[in-house]
């Protein structure tokens, strides 16, 4: 499809399913500037919705690296957060590449965007506790996740949520960043009920941390910490 059919198609496309606004993105200092504006919340805690962008439409080719990406003040004044951007592209939308700059362990990106509809979401992702153990130089990582467009059709393991319009993988962090509710109200629940007194949970929190315990009246009263 050549450039101005994507642009017309995509637009007609968006304006028949939603009434969204859309940002549209020609150049890369325009994008920078958009992504650098961004507040990042923590993940997965706390609850409530992530910060997200709305749908931008990318025109042309466009290429930016994490390393033109300013990390953000949630991060820099921690010495075990990692003072570099990264990538995550999970949704696998076309007209996305992610190229590693270098063999680091968690290498600065080149992004390069071609004629997508997408938008982005930005977190600290919290990979265990703090401080992390001595072999481990960086707990936290601020990202950037490239999230499918607002009128995305979830698949039948997802589930989607009316209020960012995101698919989520699991019914915890859907109940979290969908529904709003606690981390204590989210264990004890899942899509079809509410867990009765005396059930017994566990739940991944990072690569190297578990919450468990037992629900008392809908949410968990008291929970251990394990760590593996």
């Amino acid at each position: 499809m050549n450039q101005k059919l994507f642009i017309i198609v995509t637009l007609l496309s968006v304006c028949l399913i939603s009434c969204d606004c859309i940002l549209i993105v020609n150049d890369s200092s325009r994008l920078l500037s958009i992504l650098n504006s961004l507040h990042y919340e923590y993940y997965p805690l706390p609850s409530g919705t992530l910060p997200i962008t709305k749908n931008i439409l990318i025109i042309g080719t466009i290429t930016i690296t994490s390393e033109e990406l300013e990390v953000p003040d949630e991060c820099s004044n921690i010495d075990y957060c990692r003072p570099l951007v990264g990538f995550e592209d999970n949704y696998g939308v076309e007209g996305i590449s992610l190229t590693p700059l270098s063999f680091e362990e968690y290498p600065p990106c080149s992004l390069t965007l071609t004629n997508v509809m997408l938008r982005f979401r930005t977190l600290v992702i919290n990979d265990g506790g703090p401080p992390p153990p001595p072999e481990i130089k960086y707990s936290k990582y601020p990202a950037i996740q490239l999230m499918p467009p607002s009128y995305y059709e979830c698949n039948d393991s997802q589930i989607g949520c009316d209020v960012d319009l995101v698919c989520y993988d699991d019914h915890f962090s859907y109940c979290l960043h969908c529904l709003a509710l606690s981390q204590e109200e989210c264990v004890c629940r899942d899509e079809n009920e509410i867990f009765d007194d005396g059930i017994y949970y566990m739940v991944v929190t990072g690569d190297d941390t578990y919450f468990s315990g037992e629900c008392q009246n809908g949410k968990c009263e008291s929970y251990d910490d394990i760590e593996t």
